[in-house]
């Protein structure tokens, strides 16, 4: 794998630069909005298939369509709290159980409502972290270690893009529409083997079209 550098210099296993391999993952970070649209438009453009380049973004509407090619896949992470109702349940549920014993059973009930009070703000604590991609990231089983650095540029607003190519010689190109459109001189990582992002959790995986709403069906599907 390599970051921020040219995959055709060195690789991460110290494999000879010019073996051939079966397939690559060029992942991006990029800014949203325009770059990101210049970005998907020219990689496409290079001859990537729309089953082969894919984004994952934070939208406030997961269901709000984005203008991308025709046909390309896309994963929308909610920006909201959707799907924190059962933490934060069992975290009422907790200080309920524990102030019951309290009154109750004086003798158990005060450290038992301690230990559930301990419990509520464990949870009450992770309902207010967002996890971002994480989730994705975690199922695609990404390297941990760049997983988290991509997690932290999305929660910053950012938008990851994965590139999936066969081609060595597209590799350089791709990485450089990266750059282009990216955050810094390390806005591009490049992974031996295919790394596809699913929707899991709460997010919405589309099919870009003048029939979205179908076409997430469809994508699901594939």
């Amino acid at each position: 794998m390599e970051r921020g550098r040219d995959v055709s210099e060195t690789t991460s296993d110290g494999a000879n630069p010019t073996e051939q391999r079966t397939e690559y993952t060029v992942v991006g970070i990029v800014d949203d909005g325009a770059a990101l649209n210049r970005a998907v438009r020219e990689i496409r453009d290079l001859g990537v298939t729309r089953d082969d380049l894919m984004v994952i973004l934070k939208r406030q509407d997961p269901d709000e369509p984005e203008p991308f090619p025709e046909g390309m896949l896309y994963i929308v992470v909610p920006n909201d709290r959707r799907g924190l109702e059962v933490p934060i349940g069992f975290a009422v549920a907790f200080l309920v159980l524990g102030a019951f014993f309290a009154i109750a059973v004086p003798s158990i009930g005060v450290p038992t409502f301690l230990v559930f009070i301990s419990l509520a703000a464990v949870l009450l604590a992770g309902s207010f972290t967002r996890v971002g991609a994480v989730p994705i990231l975690t199922d695609m089983q990404a390297p941990r270690e760049e997983a988290g650095a991509w997690n932290d540029q999305f929660e910053m607003g950012k938008v990851l893009i994965f590139a999936m190519t066969r081609e060595r010689r597209l590799i350089r190109p791709i990485r450089e529409i990266m750059q282009a459109n990216g955050v810094s001189e390390a806005s591009y990582y490049i992974i031996d083997g295919r790394l596809e992002p699913r929707a899991v959790g709460q997010a919405v995986i589309h099919r870009a079209g003048p029939n979205e709403q179908q076409s997430v069906l469809d994508a699901q599907g594939t």
